[in-house]
């Protein structure tokens, strides 16, 4: 029989308390933000599973508006949580919504946006802070999923001639499925929705502080249920999804109101629905890591990275609730994959740091932004080799059926 499971949760704010540049959108050239549009937040889910013998296993889940986690930042927050809480390092996730108008984090992009390290070090705080709340706060619950769909999103790599361009294109691949997992009390109070969905958080480019479309239909959907339910954003494999800009859309702002409000509708619609009760599975981890390698030698004279580790973790939750996240930009077809395998699996891009874009093999074949063209905004010695494809899925298949 499996064991019950408590969760805790915790919401903190993470606005940038003065002015400092945004990642994102290069075209921004590393200016200090002009106006606060919206509010960013870290969201933390805390798992935890007593045994008779009194032992506990731990998990942790944290998702926040920021573009990702960079490498350094992860590993840090990680190796603090690890110590202070005793959740082992493979039973972390830091999981970025990927909003292009939240604070610069990375010092490994170039052009992208210049980290602040007092913001850095207040960002940590706040983590910290989450975790400490949701350990606190954690108490028995009951799981139940539901499915659905979103339209809110289309692939945006288009042939234009002989060129792939970053255009809608109604035509390419998407991933619509939208699901839902709500956390019960005892005394039936949401305490926690978790949604999964898979589309860049893209609408605004202007200089202003935003948590997009995501930010917006979170809060929307925590308006609607108890003042202390946790609503978080799972973000998928989004690489080469944009969201819709909506033709009414008279600014940026109307966009991202109208799109968020659509999302939140999309689901509060599953959740008003007929949901599947999941039961907890024994509450396990695994992490896996892998060297991808590059087309091309890097040159000693430039300053880039000299290898990339494709991380992988395994996060079991229950029958029906298994993460699967990974540290890259991941073009739609790897969620896909990874759903093909099992539905229960939820694949996360945007989690524990960051190597660039990972695309097919035949997308490095056509070229555009993804595989070439984002290649010098990551730092990257040049762009992956054709054989990345086959690593990544043969690495991902591993860790899927190795057995927790």
């Amino acid at each position: 029989m499996a064991l019950p499971l408590r969760v805790g949760t915790a919401k903190i704010d993470i606005t940038p308390p003065f002015p400092l540049p945004l990642a994102g959108f290069a075209v921004r050239e590393n200016r200090k933000f002009e106006t606060v549009n919206s509010r960013l937040y870290v969201r933390t889910f805390y798992f935890r599973q007593h045994a008779a013998d009194r032992s506990k296993r731990q998990a942790l889940l944290v998702s926040a508006d920021i573009l990702f986690w960079s490498d350094q930042l992860a590993d840090r927050l990680r190796t603090l949580i690890a110590r202070r809480w005793r959740i082992p390092l493979g039973a972390i996730i830091l999981n970025a919504t990927h909003t292009h108008s939240g604070p610069a984090i990375s010092t490994q992009t170039i052009g992208l946006g210049e980290p602040d390290p007092d913001y850095l070090a207040f960002l940590e705080q706040a983590v910290m802070r989450s975790v400490e709340q949701a350990v606190g706060d954690a108490e028995s619950v009951s799981i139940h999923r539901g499915k659905g769909s979103s339209g809110i999103s289309v692939n945006r790599r288009k042939k234009n001639g002989e060129r792939i361009v970053l255009a809608p294109n109604e035509e390419g691949i998407t991933d619509p499925e939208l699901r839902v997992f709500v956390f019960t009390t005892s005394a039936g109070r949401k305490k926690g929705v978790l949604t999964h969905y898979a589309c860049h958080p893209t609408l605004s480019a202007r200089n202003a502080v935003s948590s997009e479309f995501i930010g917006y239909a979170m809060e929307q959907l925590e308006s609607r249920y108890d003042s202390l339910t946790v609503c978080a954003y799972l973000q998928g494999c989004c690489g080469d999804i944009n969201p819709v800009r909506p033709e009414a859309a008279e600014s940026d702002r109307d966009a991202i109101s109208i799109v968020g409000k659509k999302f939140a509708d999309d689901v509060e619609a599953i959740v008003s629905g007929e949901l599947e009760r999941l039961e907890p599975a024994a509450l396990t981890s695994r992490r896996s890591i892998t060297v991808l390698p590059f087309a091309e030698i890097p040159s000693p004279h430039r300053k880039t990275r000299e290898q990339a580790l494709f991380e992988i973790t395994k996060i079991n939750i229950a029958d029906g609730l298994t993460f699967i996240a990974m540290n890259g930009e991941m073009v739609v077809e790897y969620g896909l994959f990874v759903k093909s395998r099992s539905p229960d699996l939820i694949p996360l891009a945007y989690s524990n740091g960051m190597l660039g874009y990972i695309t097919t093999a035949e997308q490095l074949l056509e070229g555009g932004y993804e595989p070439i063209e984002s290649v010098p905004y990551f730092g990257l010695p040049g762009p992956f080799d054709q054989s990345v494809e086959a690593t990544v899925k043969r690495q991902l298949l591993a860790i899927i059926n190795e057995h927790t």
